[in-house]
């Protein structure tokens, strides 16, 4: 009986304890709340930003704490528009179900603090670029005045460069000055001066334009931006190229406001480290494509346009942006292939106006020579939808103001090389394009050669004399292509004939006075 009572007493003693043990930790936001803040919200919630209101402090978060429960649990912020589900791009920003409702629980349950000692420091951002130290600033050159008469304005400033020499470009990075009216920002690139015939001919600084730029520039989607992008490099050996004496041209829509405000924004440019093989190139999908046109919204409708563009021959994609307005609801684009089968690329379950940019693929993706670029876009033109500009819903067409609508998809596309799919685009490969240029021989192009010539890529941590041979199997020399030639630092490309060699496994070497490297050359006849 002894041992009985023992026993429990025992178990009446030790079991809450147990129990206190075995509890879940009470949810505080030092340990659990900020680390999901400050990777998922910060980023744009902080002074500076587009977001209305800063969370970068335990004070800031818990006084906006019933807010956030809301907003995440109806999954509206993060505003990540893509279906994780449908495909995975760079830079998604998605909470797991299990984080939103360590938020909900922590509301609930107070939102207690913690212990400060244990929340994680606040991420480091950058003021002025994203990207590092550009190489080029490009300022507006003056101040403009956006009106507060609750109209939209599409203005177009020319942006001299002043470029004694065509330059490649590994990234562009538009840095709006006033996020609250700046919507988004089209970049192109003139070197007919016509920009500026346009500025002139406009009172005030820049021009007003709605649809383009007035004129066929150079490069009409040189670059763009929008609330929430993130500028990015592109992969290695992709790029763009600024010429020289051209001018950027930067179309902005100014969103209406009832406040009268002032815009300066700036445009960095990052040159390339790495020799440019391939040039990026933008095309867009438009009504002009469309299946099941015209492009006209009649009122309390809700329809569905879809548009489709042939490859002809196989590209790698990039990235993809869709664009439309207020009546916009859903969006879903793919690749369809010869074979029919289907290449995923977005999904957009509930479009946002104030939420759209260039979603990019993790990695190049391969678009075969036959395939069917597709577009499904759909538009609600009901009273049901709060953002409709109109009660009572009125007939809709085409048009650049924001009461009006547009159906683009822009794709950012190079032509394929075998091996495009293991090219990855990450924060590792970013930082190694910011790195100071080492020397490297790249893979000769095209390899194997048929006839004509082929490109060979070098780069050079400093200015030396530099000797290329071909030489066959044996070592025996072929052809010296360079003999002592003096480089300078950085990416280099020279053009070698094959002409007059039989077919064959070649070893073209690279040598200066630090540093030696050979790469194969394969030749068909």
């Amino acid at each position: 009986m002894k041992h009985i009572f023992s026993a429990l007493f025992s178990a009446f003693f030790l079991l809450p304890a147990l129990a206190a043990a075995q509890a879940p930790q009470a949810l505080n936001y030092s340990e659990h709340i900020a680390p999901i803040v400050y990777a998922h919200c910060t980023p744009c919630h902080r002074a500076g930003e587009v977001a209305p209101f800063p969370l970068t402090s335990y004070q800031e978060v818990a006084s906006h704490g019933q807010t956030i429960k809301f907003v995440t649990g109806i999954r509206y912020m993060p505003p990540w528009k893509a279906d994780p589900q449908y495909t995975h791009f760079l830079d998604e920003n998605t909470l797991t179900t299990a984080q939103i409702q360590q938020i909900r629980d922590w509301v609930d349950g107070g939102m207690p603090q913690g212990n400060p000692a244990l929340e994680p420091a606040l991420p480091t951002f950058p003021s002025g670029s994203q990207l590092g130290t550009p190489d080029l600033v490009v300022p507006m050159a003056q101040r403009f005045t956006h009106q507060g008469n609750m109209q939209d304005m599409y203005r177009v400033f020319v942006l001299p460069t002043r470029l004694a020499q065509t330059r490649e470009v590994a990234a562009v990075e538009f840095r709006a000055g006033n996020k609250r009216i700046t919507h988004h920002a089209i970049l192109g690139q003139d070197t007919t001066q016509r920009g500026q015939q346009w500025d002139a001919a406009d009172p005030g600084y820049g021009y007003t334009r709605f649809g383009g730029f007035g004129f066929s520039p150079t490069e009409d989607n040189w670059a763009g931006w929008v609330p929430g992008a993130r500028a990015r490099f592109y992969p290695a050996g992709l790029g763009k190229k600024l010429y020289k004496n051209s001018s950027i041209l930067v179309q902005v829509h100014y969103g209406p406001t009832a406040l009268t405000q002032t815009d300066s924004s700036v445009v960095n440019v990052f040159f390339s480290r790495q020799p440019v093989q391939r040039t990026v190139q933008t095309f867009p999908l438009t009504p002009l494509q469309l299946v099941n046109g015209p492009f006209v919204l009649p009122a309390n409708t809700v329809k569905m346009f879809r548009a489709e563009l042939a490859v002809p021959i196989d590209v790698s994609l990039v990235s993809v942006l869709p664009h439309a307005h207020l009546l916009g609801k859903s969006w879903k684009i793919w690749a369809l292939k010869p074979n029919g089968d289907t290449i995923r690329l977005l999904k957009i379950n509930s479009w946002d106006f104030n939420w759209q940019g260039a979603y990019r693929f993790p990695s190049l993706l391969k678009i075969p020579a036959g395939s069917r670029l597709v577009a499904e876009g759909t538009y609600d033109n009901t009273s049901s939808n709060p953002r409709n500009p109109f009660f009572p819903p009125q007939t809709i067409t085409w048009g650049e103001a924001t009461t009006a609508e547009m159906f683009v998809v822009y794709f950012d596309i190079v032509p394929y090389r075998p091996g495009d799919e293991s090219i990855v685009l990450s924060a590792q490969s970013e930082r190694e394009l910011l790195r100071r240029p080492e020397s490297k021989l790249y893979p000769i192009y095209p390899n194997p050669a048929s006839r004509g010539p082929v490109t060979v890529g070098f780069a050079l941590a400093g200015a030396e004399p530099v000797t290329l041979t071909l030489t066959d199997l044996q070592g025996r020399v072929v052809r010296r292509l360079e003999q002592g030639r003096r480089f300078g630092a950085g990416p280099h490309e020279v053009p070698v004939t094959t002409d007059n060699l039989p077919a064959g496994l070649y070893l073209l070497q690279l040598q200066t006075p630090t540093f030696r490297q050979t790469q194969k050359l394969v030749l068909t006849r």
